[in-house]
């Protein structure tokens, strides 16, 4: 009976992967369109120190925005990050109306600190500069087809020695919802200046945000979908968190190497590196170290957004997608088996357009599946809409879709 099995077994896997082989690989690209970006964003379009461009494209996995600011232009790879940028663009005029109120004004001269320039030399970022076509998350599909113990990992800078600025960057950011460690180089670096002079003029950051105008109401959106620190995080230096995320990666059984690489790369902040952590640590799935060991390896901020953004939603979904029990790699994407022993492909795309990097992508898994003896299709899950092209295309290749929210 076991051999019938096996061999019941062996056929449905060959009948599978016989599906996906023919399934045609010519392909005629579609151009993902354009949209409005007042449908996207609402009245967000415009806002006290910000202009979003009218229409936004898409490279096919994430929607690009273009936006102008009095620091520099700028492009947004994608709508979750583009949420969390118009955030720090609150929080970054709020810092401002702090800087001009007479509190500050009376810190600033007692302390003999010469006064706060936002947006300095106009720095342009140079992770998302305007104009690119495809976002760094579609470069990484593409490339993928063709405090004693951890001082030396600190992201506070020089800050970090200095009494009350780390933790007045840190209650600050907590309070107008943005991450005191954020790539953002204007935000960051009025962050720094401000908490240097409430330290110098023992303000706190009730007293500070009262001063404004209108109050807390002006400083930040209640509305606000935009993630800063987490409560566990709040109190905790740069390093300290480096070391709260190597303990949960190591009761995951990721290696050391993989660990130290990932807490290493720059483009993550301390509270992505938690949130992956934490999302990890909840999802409980076996070979966690090959989401990490990959997500190690992002070249960009929007890259490191993406892989903490794909953490939190399989934490979320797992259940719909049929409990996740482990990555598993196709084609160098750490993917997933559920309780039943199906792959599942599971992305946070804003939409998904059949462009040529995604169909050879998607080509390219279907076809390292077909060598597998897989024996039940695929599920490729997303959380954008599916253009019909790229619908009809991934169920040639034999997967079935699903969509999340």
């Amino acid at each position: 009976m076991g051999k019938i099995a096996q061999m019941t077994r062996t056929r449905l896997g060959l009948a599978l992967a016989t599906l996906i082989v023919i399934a045609p690989v010519a392909h005629s690209a579609e151009i993902a369109p354009e949209v409005p970006a007042q449908s996207i964003l609402g009245g967000d379009t415009k806002g006290a120190n910000w202009t979003v461009a009218p229409t936004v494209r898409s490279d096919g996995f994430v929607r690009l925005f273009a936006l102008e600011t009095p620091y520099g232009d700028f492009q947004v790879n994608g709508q979750r990050r583009m949420s969390e940028r118009l955030q720090e663009l609150r929080a970054l005029k709020s810092l401002e109306e702090m800087s001009n109120t007479d509190v500050f004004a009376n810190a600033v001269a007692k302390a003999g600190l010469a006064p706060i320039r936002f947006g300095r030399d106009l720095v342009l970022d140079p992770v998302e500069t305007t104009g690119n076509l495809v976002s760094g998350i579609g470069n990484m599909f593409d490339r993928a087809v063709s405090e004693v113990e951890h001082a030396g990992e600190s992201r506070d800078s020089f800050v970090e020695s200095v009494v009350g600025i780390k933790k007045a960057m840190r209650d600050l950011a907590f309070e107008l919802r943005v991450d005191p460690y954020t790539d953002f180089t204007p935000l960051r670096d009025g962050l720094e200046d401000v908490a240097r002079v409430m330290a110098a003029g023992d303000i706190s950051v009730s007293a500070a945000i009262s001063a404004i105008p209108g109050g807390a109401g002006v400083a930040v959106s209640a509305t606000s979908s935009a993630s800063g620190l987490s409560n566990p995080i709040r109190d905790k230096s740069s390093a300290e968190i480096v070391a709260l995320v190597s303990s949960r990666l190591k009761a995951l059984e990721v290696p050391d190497a993989t660990t130290e690489v990932f807490v290493k790369n720059a483009h993550y902040s301390p509270g992505d590196q938690f949130a992956i952590a934490e999302a990890l640590t909840t999802l409980k799935a076996d070979n966690s170290a090959a989401f990490v060991l990959r997500a190690a390896q992002a070249d960009g901020a929007d890259v490191a957004k993406f892989q903490r953004y794909r953490a939190e939603l399989l934490a979320k979904h797992s259940a719909r997608l049929g409990t996740l029990k482990e990555f598993y790699v196709v084609a160098e994407f750490a993917l997933n088996r559920d309780a039943n022993g199906g792959l599942v492909a599971a992305f946070p795309f804003d939409g998904l357009s059949w462009t040529d990097t995604v169909a050879k992508s998607m080509t390219a898994l279907s076809q390292e599946l077909a060598t597998r003896g897989e024996t039940k299709s695929p599920l490729f899950a997303t959380t954008g809409k599916v253009s019909s092209s790229a619908q009809a295309e991934l169920k040639k290749r034999g997967w079935k879709l699903m969509t999340l929210d």
